[in-house]
This record gives structure tokens, sequence and C-alpha cells, in this order.
């Protein structure tokens, strides 16, 4: 069951809990999650907030809404003296304090007590529940933290401990850094469990999660979501949120934060954690992020099917029930697609090409050779290849082998053996670490990075895409004898160097790979009509395809799912000029389309969809 959660901010100066619950009532709301300001050691103020708390809990639990608390977990203000969290590079956060700080666990104990004697159905840390991503930037170095450590190692080394853990080959200084961040959050979790259950053990307990919980804080969001669960059904609210669009945040654009959700969706595989959806449209009103981007979203996810559900902002916080309206009627407007989404989309099994994003992989990753940074850290987080692939309307899977696997970077080193069963897309980085491992991606010799003007594609009426470079991103290759060329670099010194090649090793695996870097290449390296033409064509020569080519239209995000007798396409137009004459070519032959939300017809193995309007969505079932 898609199950819907509004949250509302307590504390607003127009909170009225008669009309929330009229408006949520009528959305389908089942679940209401009651916010609040950062906590605060002045009794006074946060008794004030408690009471208003005690009576808005009561309301809406006697009026049928599943019930619960959503409030900061390190930002404390008023005067203490708790021991802030410590960046990497010695700056302390001005408001976040860090969880092995014992007078702090104290505190947090002490306030949830209180909040578990409100009775409430769930009680939520907002997603400061983290040690990266904060003011301080990432990680923790305060001093209960490099005792940990210590322990861990018997004396620290001296110098830039960011330098130490994070340069060449993984080390035991990481090692310790990050076992010593891991169990500082799980004792956390360990800790406000036990202040629940010492009041009523039924309450459930969770967290939202941010980027640096999945691995730079040596932990993870299911392994903590398991922690705080006590004996209730773990929860856990993922990363990645809609309005990240409205600004690139982290560079995402809207199919990517789908994206990014679906990752991390895939790396549980199971279905006793209950599952849910970021969908924040934060700062609000929709003259700042649009109802547009909240609804593709959600429409998306509940596509895929996999998710328990959605957070999702649809009221003002700061301001009246009437000044902003508009999320509640989009909401509206696309629950009239709900039970055909669930009715087409169901039941059916992902296709695409699969994602090989890893977990964890920050403490095996090698550094040598780069210049890690902060930003480095924090943006392993985000994985490129379904960038490359989900902004050129090529669909993705992250269970499963796919009709073919793709992995740029570090995540090479985590592949499993059954991804080597289809072909692989690698990026250069992925390929010198699996030849490196004894992998024969065929590659004789590898020179320096230098940079590309332009992407030269032989294949396709040689065609020249400008990729508007700077810095260096391509290498230079000398490769072995069976591997093939199928598209060149223009580089600064006059000459054409190999982009794309495939081969096929003694062992009978097959290989796509770029000499580009991913995470040092620019934008236009992943974002080109041709990208995706030679993927889909190069597939071909392995013997495989993908289950729908659909080429030209910037951002237009296709989700494909099948059974064996039918296909559901879902066309989420993420882009402001419309999509029109859309062609989608067939791998399979069907004989029937039943259009959703859109028009169009099926000739001849394509199907042609007449038009997606900008921030608009389809769906299409194929018999």
């Amino acid at each position: 069951m898609y199950r819907l959660s509004v949250p509302v901010m307590l504390t607003s100066p127009h909170f009225e809990p008669q009309r929330i619950l009229e408006d949520l009532e009528q959305q389908g709301a089942e679940r209401i999650l009651l916010a609040l300001p950062p906590l605060s050691t002045d009794e006074t103020v946060q008794n004030r907030i408690f009471e208003k708390l005690a009576g808005a809990i009561s309301f809406f639990k006697e009026n049928g809404l599943e019930t619960g608390v959503w409030f900061w977990t390190f930002w404390v203000e008023g005067k203490n003296d708790f021991t802030p969290i410590t960046g990497f590079g010695g700056r302390k956060s001005a408001n976040e304090k860090c969880p092995l700080d014992p007078n702090f666990l104290d505190f947090a104990a002490s306030v949830i007590r209180k909040i578990a004697a409100m009775n409430p159905d769930i009680i939520l840390y907002d997603d400061d529940f983290r040690l990266g991503n904060l003011d301080s930037g990432t990680g923790c170095l305060c001093a209960y933290h490099r005792v940990e450590m210590k322990k861990r190692l018997g004396t620290l080394p001296e110098g830039d401990l960011f330098q130490v853990m994070f340069s060449g080959k993984p080390n035991a200084v990481r090692d310790a850094y990050l076992d010593a961040a891991g169990e500082s959050l799980k004792n956390f979790c360990r800790k406000m469990r036990e202040a629940v259950d010492s009041v009523n053990p039924d309450i459930r307990l969770g967290a939202c999660s941010c980027m640096s919980v999945w691995d730079t804080d040596g932990v993870d969001s299911f392994t903590l979501a398991g922690l705080f669960a006590g004996n209730t059904r773990p929860l856990v609210r993922l990363i990645g949120a809609p309005y990240w669009a409205e600004n690139r945040f982290f560079g995402n654009r809207l199919e990517d934060v789908i994206e990014l959700e679906r990752m991390e969706r895939g790396w549980y595989d199971g279905n006793d954690i209950e599952i849910f959806s970021e969908g924040d449209s934060y700062p609000r009103p929709r003259y700042r992020v649009p109802a547009s981007y909240l609804e593709i979203f959600d429409t998306a996810l509940r596509a895929d099917g996999s998710f328990d559900g959605i957070l999702k902002y649809m009221l003002d916080y700061t301001s009246s029930e009437d000044y902003e309206r508009g999320y509640l009627e989009k909401h509206a407007d696309s629950s009239l697609f709900t039970a055909e989404i669930d009715r087409i989309f169901g039941e059916k099994d992902a296709v695409g090409i699969r994602v090989y994003a890893a977990l964890h992989k920050l403490r095996d990753t090698d550094f040598t050779g780069r210049n890690a940074t902060v930003s480095t850290i924090d943006n392993a987080f985000f994985p490129l290849e379904s960038r490359a692939l989900a902004q050129n309307s090529i669909p993705t899977v992250y269970k499963g082998t796919g009709c073919a696997g793709i992995a740029f970077g570090e995540n090479a080193r985590h592949l499993p053996d059954s991804a080597y069963a289809k072909p692989l897309i690698l990026d250069m980085a992925a390929a010198r670490i699996l030849t490196e491992l004894g992998k024969d991606v065929g590659l004789a010799g590898v020179g320096e990075s230098c940079q590309a003007y332009g992407w030269h594609f032989p294949a396709f009426a040689d065609e020249t895409v400008n990729l508007y470079s700077s810095g260096a991103f391509v290498c230079p290759v000398t490769l072995k004898e069976n591997a093939v060329v199928h598209s060149q670099f223009d580089i600064p010194d006059g000459s054409r160097i190999p982009a794309c090649f495939t081969y096929t090793n003694g062992d009978g695996e097959r290989f796509i790979v770029f000499t580009f870097e991913a995470d040092r290449a620019p934008e236009a390296v992943m974002r080109n009509y041709m990208l995706p033409r030679q993927i889909a064509r190069l597939l071909k020569v392995f013997d495989s395809a993908l289950p729908v080519e659909c080429f030209g239209n910037p951002d237009l995000y296709i989700l494909c799912k099948t059974d064996e007798k039918q296909m559901a396409i879902g066309l989420w137009n993420c882009h402001a000029d419309y999509a029109s004459g859309v062609r989608i070519k067939l791998e399979a032959p069907y004989k029937k389309a039943q259009f959703i939300g859109c028009s169009g017809r099926l000739e001849r193995g394509v199907l042609v969809v007449d038009r997606i309007g900008a921030y608009e969505y389809g769906f299409v079932l194929l018999k």
C-alpha cells in the first residue's frame, strides 16, 4: 500500500487543526507529521511548544489520522555547552551537537521521553541525523570522535587527518574514523530507543536519511532504522527531493532525484522496513518550487512500485491554509491517475540497463593520484551512471542484471560476478579499476588525462558534438587487437583519440568503454543526442537491446515495466519544452496500445506519442 504522509508545522501562526484535518482527509492522507522547531534548552520555550504538541496529537489521533512528531535531531538552541559537530576541516557547527557528548545524549533522551509520554504513533528525526552535509562541512573530528579513533588505532597520526584518511589506498585511519562515526550514530539510536521504551515500547521511532548517512558516516540508514525500531516495524524516509531541481542542488535535475530514490530503495531487498520518499517542495510556495515537480516525482515513484509511500509537503509551513492551495489542487489532479498507475505498472518488473551503484564504497576507495576534497567525498553519493541514462530517456533498473549494466568509477570495484553475464558500460576510471583487478577490458595502456573539445561520431553522419570543456577528463589509450573504436574525442594537439570502444575478452565478457572520467567530465558529455544513440547501437553489437529506444527529447524520463504479455511505459517530461511526435522504437512486437493522459498510435513497431507537455506526463500500456 502506497501511504500518503503530510508534514505540518506545529508552530505556524496559522496552525488550524480542524482546517488541516479537512484538507488532509479530502486528499486521502492517512498520516500527519507534526513538525517542531529546533529543540531548546530553555524549558519555558520548550514547554510552551510541548503543551501545544500534546493537544495536537490528541486531536489528530481522535480524528483517525496516524499521528507522528517530526523534529531536529542534533540541532539545539538555547544556552548549552554541548560539544558541536566538528567537520573534517575543523569548522564547528553553529547548532548541531555531537551524539558522542554524554550530556547531549542525556538531554536528547529526556526530550524524547517527554514526547513519548504524549503517545504519538510515530517519532521521526529530521535529516540532520547525520555527521555530514552540515554547516560544519562533512564528518566529525571533535574530541570525542578523536578519542574513539585513538581507541581503535592506539595513537593518532600527526597532521591533517583528512589527508591521511583520504589519500592513497584504503588505510587503518580511514577505517577507524568510519567505525567510530558509525558507532556514534548507532549508539544514539540505541539510547533513544531505550528512552522511548521506558515510556511506551509500541511507539515507532525512525529517521530521515541524508547523503552522508549512507556511507561517509560509516553506516547506512537501513541499519540505523533497525536499531531505532525496537519491537516495532522499522521506517525510514529516503533522501532526494523534487525541490532540488529548481536550483540544481548537488547537480541534480528532476529525473536525477527520482533515480536517486530508486537507487536507495534498490539497496534493500526486503519489505520489512517501511520505506517512503522525500516529496519536499521546500521552500514553498509555487513561486519558488512548482507543484509539477512534486507530481512528477510522486507519480514516477508510485509507478516504480517498490515504495511504501511518500512524505509529501503540500501545505505551506508559515502562511494560512488559503495562501497556497496549488499543491493540494495538483495532488488532487494527479490522484485521478492513481488507480490507473497501479493497474498498469503493478505486478510488473522494471526493465532497462542495470545501474551498479554500490552502497558502501568509501572505505575501499583508492585515492591514489586524485586530490580528494570534502566535495569529492560528498559527491561520491550521487550516481553519475543514472544521470547519463535517465537524462537521455534510457530506462534503468536497480536489481538483477538488466539488458546490460553500467558502472563508473569506484562502483566497478564492487561489481557482482553476475554483472559480467551482460554487456557492461564503463567509464575510464572503472575500466582502469577492473584492469588493476585482473579483468581484461581491452586496455593495453592509458596515458595522462587531457582536455577534449569535441566528440566525433563517424557512424552518425560524421556528427560532432561541441563539449564546451575545460579541464582534463579524457584519457588517451592504447587498445588491444580485438577492440573496436566507435567514436573519437578531439584533443588540443589537433588529433583524435578513442572516445568509445567495444571489446570482448577471452572469457566472453563484453564491454562498452568510454574513455572519459565521469566525475570530471563536463555536463555536455552526458547530455547530448549522440550518447544514447551510441549506447543503443552498441548493445545490439553484443546481441542485446534496450526495451525501448527514444531519442531527441531532453529530460524525457522513461520507466518501463513488463510481464509476460504486456509492457507499461511511463513518460515524464522534465523539460521546459513540450515533447511532440515522440517516437519510441519497441524491441518486442506489441499489437495494441492503450494511452492514459496522452494520445498516440502504433506504427509497425514504433509507438508514436502525440504530445507530452512541459512538466507533464503520460502512460502507455502495450499488449
